[in-house]
């Protein structure tokens, strides 16, 4: 899709339709039901608005962070990110950085607790944020040993294993952002175009 469709679309669409093609654009791998969780930055007031968009999808949205004008959503599937949480290499990395508890609610709080803290700081950001997002564990791993650096490819991660099979992956996920924009573009709401 050209620059100059997307602009023509946006310079005439209504607030609805702006709020949906910008999560399309952000977040559209979990709306396809392809990834677990996405997190975007919006303006202040957004979360309350995709809370509604998304009423009658699997897809829940949690407020993060909200600091100035901005807010840091988290959208996630609650079925699929429980059974996530119960992978062995998901549950041990989780329990090494301090969760004792693996359950949805309990991890969406401590996350929320500790991304508050990384806000306020300035430090100690929660790398367990990757493992939630469905980053491969060993990506994450290799991001805190290598402190961001020496990766093999970056896009929507920055990878240090597998570099093949990450390429799948992001190509998926472009595919699903290219669906979910076209989607919102022909017209359809949030909640119309999230699978089930």
């Amino acid at each position: 899709m050209s620059a100059e469709t997307m602009l023509a679309f946006l310079d005439q669409c209504s607030l609805e339709s702006r709020l949906g093609f910008f999560v399309a654009s952000h977040c559209a791998p979990v709306l396809k039901g392809i990834k677990i969780s996405n997190i975007m930055t919006a303006e202040r007031g957004t979360w309350k608005r995709l809370v509604r968009s998304l009423k009658g999808s699997n897809i829940l949205c949690v407020l993060l962070s909200a600091q100035g004008g901005r807010e840091v959503l988290l959208l996630y599937r609650y079925e699929k990110l429980r059974e996530h949480l119960m992978k062995e290499q998901v549950r041990k990395f989780l329990e090494s950085q301090g969760y004792d508890d693996i359950r949805v609610p309990a991890v969406i709080t401590r996350l929320r607790k500790q991304y508050a803290e990384y806000v306020r700081n300035r430090q100690g950001f929660p790398h367990e944020l990757g493992v939630i997002l469905e980053y491969p564990v060993e990506d994450v791993k290799g991001f805190i040993e290598n402190r961001g650096k020496n990766c093999l490819l970056e896009k929507y991660w920055k990878v240090y294993h597998n570099r093949e099979k990450a390429e799948k992956i992001f190509a998926w996920y472009d595919e699903a952002r290219e669906l979910a924009m076209e989607e919102i573009m022909a017209g359809y709401r949030l909640n119309q175009i999230a699978v089930s």
